[in-house]
């Protein structure tokens, strides 16, 4: 992460009351803590509003502290006022795919930062936001689902694919080089072929990488998503922003243009963050005449249908007889008629409980058969509903003790998950984040950063497929214990849905 101005959990309070109770200081230290990466974050969207942006988001925080209900999360709602101030500005424009690209400093090594460059063009505006906020801007799951509008799987979920396919195309350079004695699968694609790398064979690289074993663990110890975002330089605001934003917080004579600007965001939810309205023209409607339509179109058809029948069917002295034609109602119209939408769970169900109507009488005149019911339409067995696979589900296996550094074990069940791992005060983790096939297993490396001193902490796990934690605690070297000798010196704490645990024989496993 670039070198942002870092702010305590204690420093947030403090910050929250010095607004709160209006302090004549409090904006200036407000703007010293969070200009910068609030503005860094701004010129993603759009670099000629980030300075306005980022102006109005600071007075508007200033001005409703009092709806921020969890002073904690003083960072993410900081971040939600900027986005939400952004895109207030570009819903005038042209809605354009995607977010702009970044335009990359110069590197020692071009080809890899070209490849950077184009690999973010490729990314959704979703998942772009999720990578910057997670990687760049250091935010937790939870905040940045909290700026985002998503739940803290959701973001979890996005950024894992996002920074999988950024790492993976940046690994197929990297273990090009690398990589070859490591893997014979990865030598034969690249057999023959000098650097650099066509596009065609960056992707196919990419693809081998994401599915095996040996290029996967190469990718995690030589490729990090983190480190390729810090190739796009950091946006700073302007000198004058800084006097504008005081300016306006303060000054008795910004009074109306204060209220202005806190007005036109006076939009929040029960936590206290923005909340943007949709317009009504892209609420959908619901599609209820699309049935009566059609079964109408249904019996105008079947009706031409008689007319030409009969008509064509009758000889010069042969009077015309009028025929009855047959009726079609809603529930029964024929599947020839017209096509229909594809049917969703609520209308397969449906389906599995009416019978197939079969025809009692063909509309036809002389000489043709009266229809039966067919054999085959009797014996058409009736679709059969799908059992919902099973969801993710992440398993741990914590380590007895930790003597400097230790492993911790993952296992990903019934499907494939994307992890993020953090440590707490006293301890490092590495890798910090990472995904595991269905089935697959990985362990992380747990370092005590100080191991002459005693302690405990704490390693949590966030996926898609729940949460887990190992409990942690440490004898230092020079003879202090900080724990009774009778307790065990680490524990698995798993979350409270008993899905998200493994069970022991996978933690046996994993141990082994």
């Amino acid at each position: 992460m670039p070198g942002w101005p870092s702010v305590g959990r204690a420093e947030e309070h403090e910050l929250v009351e010095a607004l709160r109770r209006a302090h004549t200081d409090a904006p200036a230290k407000l703007y010293d803590s969070y200009a910068e990466r609030l503005h860094d974050y701004a010129s993603s969207f759009a670099a000629d509003v980030a300075a306005d942006a980022v102006h109005d988001a600071l007075v508007t925080a200033q001005g409703c502290v009092h709806r921020l209900k969890e002073p904690a999360r003083l960072r993410a709602w900081l971040y939600a006022l900027t986005r939400f101030q952004v895109r207030a500005r570009l819903a005038h424009r042209t809605p354009a795919e995607g977010m702009p690209l970044p335009v990359l400093e110069e590197h020692d090594d071009p080809e890899l930062a070209d490849l950077v460059h184009e690999t973010l063009g490729e990314l959704s505006r979703g998942e772009r936001e999720v990578l910057e906020l997670s990687l760049r801007h250091g935010l937790t799951p939870a905040e940045v689902g909290a700026v985002l509008g998503l739940t803290s799987r959701q973001a979890v979920s996005r950024l894992g694919r996002a920074r999988d396919h950024l790492e993976n195309a940046a690994a197929a350079v990297v273990l090009a080089r690398t990589g070859r004695a490591h893997c014979p699968d990865l030598s034969a694609m690249l057999d023959g072929c000098e650097p650099p790398l066509t596009p065609l064979l960056r992707r196919r690289l990419s693809g081998h990488i994401g599915g095996c074993e040996v290029c996967t663990e190469g990718r995690h110890r030589q490729v990090s998503a983190g480190r390729l975002l810090d190739m796009v330089p950091v946006a700073y605001p302007p000198i004058s922003l800084r006097r504008r934003v005081i300016d306006t917080c303060v000054n008795p004579e910004r009074d109306q243009t204060r209220t202005l600007i806190t007005d036109r965001g006076d939009s929040f939810d029960k936590a206290g963050f923005p909340v943007a309205v949709e317009p009504r023209s892209r609420r959908r409607r619901p599609r209820r005449l699309a049935p009566v339509l059609l079964a109408g179109a249904c019996v105008l058809a079947a009706t031409g249908a008689m007319v030409a029948i009969n008509g064509g069917g009758a000889s010069d002295d042969t009077p015309l007889r009028a025929e009855p034609s047959p009726t079609v109602s809603l529930e029964e119209s024929p599947a020839e008629d017209a096509p229909t939408p594809e049917p969703t769970d609520e209308q397969d169900e449906q389906d599995e409980l009416t019978p197939t109507p079969t025809p009692s009488r063909t509309p036809s005149g002389r000489g043709t058969p009266t229809a039966r019911p067919s054999a085959r339409q009797a014996t058409v067995p009736t679709p059969a509903r799908r059992r919902p696979a099973p969801g993710a589900r992440l398993g741990t296996s914590c380590p007895q003790a930790i003597d400097g550094a230790a492993k911790i074990g993952i296992r990903a069940r019934n499907a494939a998950v994307s992890w993020v791992a953090t440590a707490s005060q006293g301890l490092d983790v590495f890798p910090a984040s990472g995904s595991i096939k269905a089935g697959g297993s990985v362990a992380i490396w747990v370092t005590v950063l100080d191991p002459d001193s005693s302690g405990r902490g704490r390693v949590t796990f966030t996926s898609n497929g729940g949460t887990a934690s190992c409990s942690l605690a440490w004898n230092g070297r020079t003879g202090q214990t900080s724990e009774p000798t009778g307790e065990p010196t680490a524990s698995a704490e798993p979350s409270a849905s008993p899905s998200e645990t493994a069970s022991a024989d996978d933690a046996e496993n994993l141990d082994g």
